[in-house]
């Protein structure tokens, strides 16, 4: 296992030198939207918190992470890296795969033309689209987490704001649960795109998507309800959807909580993970980009990983 000590002032010194917890250019966040031109203030607006976005960076720091570790040099990599951040320079060396951010940057765009499809159309807050800070909450950095919840809420605000739509299990989480303890008069409305989608009833070409096996998140499922909307909106895209043997509130995590901290470990939780799903068939649908980072990482050609907001979109498998 990691140093999470070291681990902790890394992310600490990059969201204060760069506003993102991994050293990632920051247009990275907004730079897939353009195309879509959608106007850059209003409500329902979307905020995707940019983990989908920094999703191939992470995955990224998480191999070198894993090379450190087989090596026994992580302590002297991460050290390197914070005296790197500390002169203004980039720490860990980040080189994302371009297929993973192409992949990624598909997914936000599928949600915003499923959104339109089904009638709403939404905002995007552009430069505005920041970071939540989850992992500062998650590492217990709790001042530094409050400082930056409150950078976003009055981003969001600025932008009038009144409805955000997320399109994560930990932003939606984060900004539906937490924020409202950390930000004095907190008042934004959160919403979930699957929710949402499934409210308004999305219309889909009715297809046969064949079968697929869903995998929960664990913050969707046992922290904010969403269960039954996506099984709800792949029913309606004729997806045959395969309930593994741990489902719903009773799901089990992919790994991704501590694949910082020990990949290793993560790795291991995340085969197991996926040998429940693949026992069911050969298609999972994951609704998180931690989930679908994970059990990726973990999979082979006999299995395919895919986000559910690309099959909704009508992607082929």
């Amino acid at each position: 296992m990691l140093d999470p000590l070291q681990i902790v002032r890394v992310v600490e010194e990059n969201m204060k030198a760069h506003g993102l917890p991994f050293p990632a250019p920051r247009e990275a966040l907004y730079s897939w939207a353009k195309p879509l031109k959608m106007p850059d203030r209003g409500s329902p607006m979307l905020y995707t918190g940019g983990l989908y976005q920094i999703t191939p960076y992470i995955m990224s720091v998480v191999d070198s992470l894993s090379k450190f570790e087989d090596l026994k040099l992580i302590s002297v990599a991460l050290k390197a890296s914070r005296l790197l951040s500390t002169l203004g320079l980039s720490g860990l060396v980040v080189r994302p795969r371009a297929d993973t951010v192409s992949y990624v940057e598909n997914i936000l765009r599928s949600i915003v033309e499923l959104l339109r499809k089904a009638g709403v159309n939404v905002a995007y807050g552009y430069e505005d689209d920041l970071y939540s800070g989850v992992l500062l909450y998650d590492l217990g950095l709790d001042e530094l987490f409050k400082e930056h919840a409150v950078k976003v809420y009055k981003a969001l605000k600025s932008r009038e704001a009144k409805t955000i739509i997320t399109v994560d299990p930990h932003t939606t989480h984060i900004m539906r649960s937490v924020y409202p303890k950390y930000v004095e008069g907190y008042d934004l409305e959160v919403k979930s795109y699957l929710e949402v989608l499934a409210e308004a009833g999305l219309k889909t070409e009715q297809q046969n998507g064949g079968d697929v096996v869903i995998h929960d998140p664990c913050l969707y499922a046992r922290f904010e309800g969403v269960i039954g909307q996506p099984r709800f909106l792949l029913q309606k895209s004729g997806f045959k959807v395969l309930e593994p043997r741990r489902s719903g509130r009773m799901t089990y995590c992919c790994g991704g909580p501590i694949e910082g901290l020990a990949p290793k470990m993560a790795k291991t939780i995340a085969k197991t993970r996926l040998s429940e799903l693949s026992e069911k068939h050969g298609v999972i649908v994951t609704l998180c980009p931690i989930c679908y980072a994970n059990l990726k990482s973990v999979s082979d050609d006999k299995v395919k990983v895919e986000d559910i907001a690309l099959l909704l979109g009508g992607r082929e498998l």
